[in-house]
């Protein structure tokens, strides 16, 4: 699922640092609607799981020097921004249920052997639609002018 929010960063009062974050929040908040709990990973955008246990709600211990931020986690979501006289284009994608063998074939967002993921092959059965309605009415709330 792909989302591209047109957006006047300037009218939402906000920097690009908070625009990623609502987006990212988005996405989080969709995820916990099927049970699923998502994670942020410092310095890299986008949404990832616990490959092990995606409904384990814990917090990801914090990565140590030197020590494979994505150990054990599996991207499900991706962000790619551009932003132009304050207005934001592009946005994020969500992986429902794809055929993931092409991210087999390159290095999702630059990192080298970072598993790509799909709420269903993490055993999520959740219409599209459902998920894509979920998903709009998140953006709305986090993206509305105030």
């Amino acid at each position: 699922m792909v989302a591209h929010p047109l957006v006047d960063l300037a009218r939402l009062g906000v920097y690009v640092k908070e625009y990623v974050f609502r987006l990212e929040e988005a996405v989080l908040r969709t995820l916990i609607g099927v049970g699923v709990t998502g994670h942020r990973v410092r310095s890299a955008p986008g949404i990832y799981v616990r490959l092990a246990d995606p409904f384990d709600h814990a917090a990801l211990p914090a990565a140590q020097p030197g020590q494979d931020p994505f150990a054990g986690l599996g991207k499900i979501a991706a962000l790619g921004i551009k932003v132009t006289r304050h207005c934001a284009y592009h946005g994020l994608a969500l992986n429902v249920a794809m055929d993931l063998e092409p991210f087999s074939r390159i290095n999702p967002c630059g990192y080298a052997g970072l598993p790509t993921v799909d709420l269903r092959a993490l055993g999520v059965a959740v219409a599209w639609d459902d998920a894509a309605a979920q998903l709009s009415r998140q953006l709305q709330r986090l993206l509305a002018p105030v």
